[in-house]
């Protein structure tokens, strides 16, 4: 299959054409440019994501910034596809080892979640803060627990546990070689026409809540929350309770695509029944997840599919907020409207005594928006 010339750096990355990158860079392409639409990423992290050691280097030598991102830094485009010698080039090129996702996750946080226990290891001694958890509050010592590698579990809890004698370090460069030579596989398959997962069949296995293939295990919820929707069809056709967590009190499916975006995964699981007011162990809830870094226009679909199927808008977490404070502390006309509209209530107290409203900005280009909103609430409550 010919393929066109690239005229862009993602193309290049895309279709493997160092070439092209290289030639792109010399007449004056960006390697900070920032693609928030179609590829969602920058080039260093996308072609991290690939493995693409050669277009990585040719970026870095045209002085891309290391921690240039969009929603993933490429140190944790690199860790997630257990590509350790990008992992070694970006700690040298000055990456940022504690930069997160925009789910809170770092690279350690990655490698630890993957298995991937040399990587870890340089992370580390690169200065990685193993304290430092994703925005769910998660350990990197606690997710490697909850995903099997309990030794690099204990590695990351107390890396004096393991010195760099101990006999656990001689195998434990397969499970990243393996995951990076699958995925560099996938990538050139890609970019040739020949899309290996196509050919493959059966494409995936269900045991319960987590779907495996050759190029990776993926819990149910994760799934949802990248949005794919063939594959959370698939694991709901197989007998999964779109509820399933892997641990009693984690987010679910519901929860975390309404977090990410992903309109279309939360429509299909409302669509199977998934419990729209379930609550995690802080008491969140899909409504809650959803206003949590929100865009009136990604999420503003998600909150009404939300509340039409039955949302509660008062809910509180465990620690008194309700969906409309976060609105309101947001400073979201738009969210805030569609709330008041469900019959959330601006007015309701906490146990201290706070009110939703107490968060309304006093400031800036939507405060008088957003208190117009709130004062006619008002007036149709002494009206009732």
């Amino acid at each position: 299959m010919k393929l066109d010339k690239p005229d862009n750096l993602f193309a290049a990355i895309e279709q493997c054409d160092v070439f092209a990158v290289e030639d792109l860079l010399t007449k004056g392409a960006d390697p900070d440019e920032v693609d928030l639409h179609g590829y969602q990423t920058t080039p260093l992290a996308y072609a991290c994501s690939h493995g693409d050691e050669a277009a990585v280097r040719a970026l870095l030598d045209a002085k891309a910034a290391p921690n240039a991102a969009a929603f993933q830094p490429p140190l944790v485009a690199a860790t997630e596809h257990g590509f350790a010698a990008l992992v070694s080039l970006l700690v040298k090129a000055g990456a940022d080892v504690n930069a997160g996702d925009e789910t809170g996750a770092s690279a350690l946080w990655m490698a630890a979640a993957n298995g991937f226990a040399d990587i870890a290891r340089c992370l580390v001694e690169a200065g990685a803060d193993r304290e430092q958890a994703d925005n769910d509050g998660k350990l990197p010592s606690i997710v490697a627990l909850e995903n099997g590698h309990v030794p690099l579990s204990n590695y990351l809890s107390d890396p004096a546990s393991y010195p760099a004698t101990h006999s656990f370090w001689r195998g434990s460069k397969k499970r990243a070689r393996q995951a990076a030579e699958a995925r560099r596989a996938q990538v050139v398959e890609r970019a040739t026409g020949k899309d290996i997962r196509a050919a493959a069949e059966p494409e995936w296995t269900f045991s319960g809540g987590i779907a495996r293939s050759q190029w990776a295990t993926q819990d149910f919820p994760s799934v949802a929350a990248a949005g794919n929707l063939e594959l959370v069809e698939r694991m709901l056709d197989a007998g999964l309770d779109p509820d399933w967590t892997q641990f009693k009190g984690n987010p679910t499916a519901l929860m975390l695509a309404a977090r990410s975006g992903e309109l279309g995964a939360v429509d299909l699981l409302l669509a199977r029944r998934a419990k729209v007011n379930h609550r995690t162990d802080k008491g969140l809830t899909a409504l809650h997840m959803a206003l949590f870094k929100p865009s009136a226009r990604v999420h503003g679909p998600i909150i009404r599919s939300l509340l039409a199927a039955g949302a509660d808008p008062n809910v509180p977490d465990d620690e008194g907020q309700r969906p409309l404070q976060r609105a309101l502390a947001h400073a979201m006309p738009a969210l805030v409207q569609v709330l008041l509209e469900a019959g959330a209530d601006p007015f309701i107290r906490d146990r201290a005594g706070r009110m939703p409203a107490d968060w309304a900005p006093t400031d800036g280009k939507h405060a008088d928006a957003i208190r117009k909103l709130l004062e006619t609430a008002r007036k149709g409550r002494s009206d009732d």
